[in-house]
């Protein structure tokens, strides 16, 4: 076969466009290009540039980013059963960032495996994690939460396979693999590598909410810097203060107790004697812990409320905030020596935080119309459940440590020692299990005293023990308690005003699924037929033998297996995600198998090419914008597209590369298509999900499991890029489900394309769509010029070409045929064009508007023709 001439200039213009940033020209870039032209020629200078430009753009990184979000198994929700929201979008922008920079892609690779791992780790290197957290999490009532964190680790080894590796490592999963050479014993050395985290949600911050944190904390510095400089004696006062303060930490006696399996909610007792809560997070329930203890009396009962990195925001509570509340906090006392039993009745209570009254506001609506409020301590004894002890500050000082301790009226004595059962009560999550938000305690230490007027810690743990030292640690905990000894000072009072207000304004912060290396090893078994019920052997760390030719030393943790998995000698690595590169150019991998490059897979085409682009990655830096700029120079790329009889019946998919690549652009790229041709498009980058029409019924009972959000934009979010639609595992935004993408229950690195009607139905009729084509044609009736010159403006947006006389000649006879319907239908004319319907008035005015709004419905049409071409979402 002999390679197709090349294509023209305009055409391989749209093809770059769609193919690098996955937008068509606009008519200013289309102008400027063929300013460029020499006599409708195209140099390779000029070519050279215009991909770099289009390399350069912040577009390349959200058009390529989509298709590594496939490997990454992204989406903004949970999955399984009610499948709530998650806010995972600081690892999309990560994963656009880092391609628009070229990020050299063995560092794009070692940080999301182990970012959270490097010396000096920053923000993004964490966030980066987010690609092996990207599983699905399930929080149904009475489910096992290990069973889903070893599903989440199976997917995770999974994704790590196809997206990284190129390979099908799953089936090792249960047994030895058939037709590669991995073994079962290699699939869980390698599974421990991944398996020593904590499944951490942390906080970030934006660039603007960094810059904002950064100055609050220096003002608050300066301010406290300032009554230290005005009062020079503030350490000695301090010390004398924290001196008299009562002792706290040697005299509580922490319970471990039996744990409460009731209501769904999973517990764990840690070595501390702390409980975590994981898995199922009822709205409203009670849990009740019960312990023995020796003490002869019992004075004073503590709960503490711990950090951990498995809550969101690192708790210490289990809301999408990391917060809690604290309806009731009742107690049960058993004395051995007598076996009665008494409902303690408590006189006071102290915390070392005691917010103000806050209401709390539903989701979803509150039906039962109870006005629910969170406020200080005395509200977690006053025997109302619509109160609730709170610990909610505000951003910055939330996500910490807490204490309260409760006094009973009088103290209990026994020689026998007591069974002390405590209840906890949590009414302050949704008001209903749809409304499915919860307020429930994450992490918590339950402790008892004998000794007298026990109080809260009013300061942070360690720091008391610690100030007589004389070190820089007794410097740096006086420093820490500092502010709060400032807030009992009488003469500090207006510093301390200002220093609440700055506080105040202290960024939230968004909580990212991260991982979390644990300081405890977590031991790895072979599962027997992969089931985590049946553990087998303990297995050590270690790699794929077949994978290991260089003989490097195996890895012990995830960074050396990040560093490891991009050795020159990897035989994998490079090849999977060139071959990739090529599919998207293409339409089909030099591997077709693209997410299998083992003997089950398809064997390459081409395999020198594949070695040479391997090498040429490797030996460029890593570095992806040389691979793009290689292929989209090549004369293989810019061949024509046009395929004759013969070459069709020789090679139906292009296989051997005798024409340049046609095919559909993915289900993202039709939507971006329309809304660029239209005049839509939002170009900002970044944050958040937006929600863009969507079918109302889809969001409730029976279409979703129970009632979910869907906020619709109305400004002009409504029209931001596909990319950062909102994307629910359960519920599939309808149209991009229509072309294909998929739903991030699995990692895909190769999609399917089918061509269905329902993919014309939606284009034709869909609302955003239906918008596009109404935007389109109003302002091409607004616009002046002739009505050629408008077809022509009409063509070049949507196709990025001029109309041949033939197509001029229909469009005008369309045009004329249009206009004369919608003369005599105005009521279809004001539908169509998105208008209020004209005034039946004969009068001059009003016949005026029903022309214009004729005139406005047949360009409508018209675009709405031209949109709906197969040219127009085509890349060929």
């Amino acid at each position: 076969l002999q390679p197709s001439t090349a294509a023209s200039p305009l055409q391989l213009l749209r093809r770059a466009y769609l193919d690098v940033i996955g937008l068509p020209p606009t008519e200013e870039q289309i102008a400027a290009f063929e300013a460029k032209l020499d006599q409708g020629r195209l140099s390779d200078d000029v070519w050279r540039e215009t991909v770099d430009d289009l390399l350069a753009s912040p577009h390349y990184g959200e058009k390529w980013a989509r298709h590594w979000l496939d490997a990454a198994r992204y989406s903004d929700s949970d999955g399984f059963e009610k499948d709530k929201p998650r806010f995972v979008w600081f690892y999309r922008d990560w994963v656009v960032r880092s391609l628009n920079n070229d990020k050299p892609y063995d560092q794009f690779l070692q940080e999301q495996l182990a970012g959270d791992l490097m010396p000096g780790r920053t923000q993004d290197q964490l966030v980066a994690t987010g690609f092996l957290r990207n599983s699905m999490i399930n929080e149904e009532g009475g489910v096992d939460p290990e069973q889903f964190r070893m599903e989440a680790m199976f997917d995770r080894m999974d994704a790590v396979g196809k997206a990284m590796l190129g390979l099908t490592i799953q089936c090792t999963q249960c047994h030895n693999h058939k037709y590669d050479p991995f073994t079962q014993q290699e699939y869980y050395q390698l599974f421990s590598l991944l398996n020593n985290c904590d499944e951490a949600q942390a906080t970030v911050y934006t660039e603007a909410e960094q810059t904002k944190r950064t100055q609050i904390l220096k003002d608050v510095a300066a301010i406290e810097q300032s009554l230290k400089e005005s009062h020079p004696e503030w350490s000695t006062s301090l010390t004398s203060w924290l001196n008299t303060m009562p002792a706290q930490s040697g005299n509580w006696t922490i319970m471990r107790p039996e744990l409460d399996a009731s209501g769904g909610q999973k517990h764990y007792l840690l070595d501390d004697g702390s409980i975590l809560a994981q898995g199922y997070a009822p709205t409203k329930h009670t849990t009740e812990f019960t312990a023995d203890t020796d003490l002869k009396s019992l004075t004073g009962f503590r709960i503490e409320l711990l950090n951990d990195a498995n809550l969101p925001h690192g708790g210490p509570g289990r809301s999408v905030d990391g917060l809690c509340a604290l309806s009731e906090f009742q107690v049960v006392v058993t004395n051995k020596s007598t076996g009665k039993s008494q409902n303690v009745k408590l006189k006071s209570a102290t915390a070392d935080v005691n917010p103000a009254e806050r209401e709390l506001a539903a989701i979803y609506g509150d039906k039962s119309k109870d006005r629910r409020v969170t406020g200080p301590v005395s509200y977690a004894m006053d025997g109302n459940n619509l109160t609730a002890w709170g610990i909610d500050v505000g951003g910055g000082r939330s996500n910490v440590p807490r204490n309260a301790v409760f006094v009973p009226e009088s103290p209990m004595i026994s020689d026998a020692g007591f069974r002390v059962t405590f209840k906890l009560v949590q009414m302050h999550g949704g008001w209903n299990s749809d409304d499915n938000q919860n307020n429930n305690l994450g992490r918590f230490r339950l402790s008892v005293t004998s000794d007298a007027e026990p109080a809260a810690d009013l300061i942070p743990a360690g720091v008391r023990k610690l100030a007589g030292a004389r070190d820089s640690l007794r410097r740096a905990n006086l420093e820490t308690a500092f502010s709060v000894w400032r807030t009992t000072v009488p003469e500090f009072a207006d510093a301390n005003q200002k220093i609440e207000a700055l506080w105040q304004q202290h960024p939230q912060g968004t909580t990212q699924l991260v991982l979390s290396e644990r300081v405890k090893p977590r031991a790895t078994y072979l599962l027997t037929r992969g089931d985590f019920l049946k553990p087998a052997d303990q297995v050590t760390s270690g790699i794929p033998e077949v994978l290991n030719s260089d003989h490097a030393a195996i890895p012990s943790n995830r960074l050396e297996l990040a560093q490891w998995m991009t050795r020159p000698a990897a035989p994998t690595t490079a090849r999977a995600i060139v071959n990739r590169l090529w599919q998207e150019y293409f339409g089909i991998g030099i591997v077709r198998t693209a997410e299998d490059l083992g003997t089950q897979g398809e064997y390459p085409s081409h395999p020198e090419l594949l070695d040479w682009l391997a090498v040429e990655l490797r030996e460029h830096r890593w570095s992806l914008k040389h691979i793009h700029r290689l292929i989209l120079t090549s004369a293989t790329w810019r061949q024509s597209s046009v395929v004759s009889a013969e070459l069709l019946t020789r090679d139906p998919e292009n296989r051997l590369l005798a024409r340049g690549p046609r095919q559909r652009v993915s289900g993202e790229g039709v939507r971006d298509i329309f809304l660029t041709a239209s005049g839509l498009l939002n170009r900002d980058t970044g944050g958040p999900s937006v929600y863009p029409p969507a079918p109302e019924f889809l969001f409730q009972p029976p279409a979703s499991y129970g009632p979910k959000t869907w906020a619709l934009e109305t400004g002009a979010n409504r029209y931001r890029r596909a990319l950062y639609t909102f994307r629910f595992r359960s519920v599939p935004y309808p149209v991009l489900q229509n072309f294909d993408t998929p739903r991030g229950d699995v990692a895909c690195v190769r999609r399917t394309r089918s061509n269905t009607p329902l993919q014309a139905l939606t284009t034709l009729n869909e609302e955003l769509f239906m918008e596009c084509s109404r935007a389109l044609g109003a302002e091409l009736a607004k616009a002046d010029g002739d009505e050629t010159k408008k077809i022509q403006t009409l063509m070049r947006r949507c196709v990025t070409r001029q109309a041949s006389t033939v197509e001029l000649g229909k469009m005008r006879t369309f045009l004329e045929a249009q206009r004369a319907r919608f003369a005599t239908d105005a009521k279809a004319a004001a539908e169509l064009a998105g208008l209020p319907t004209p005034s039946e008035d004969s009068g001059v005015r009003e016949s005026s508007a029903k022309s214009n709004v004729a005139n406005q419905a047949a360009w409508t049409a018209l675009a709405r023709v031209v949109l709906n071409l197969d040219e127009t979402i085509t890349k060929e």
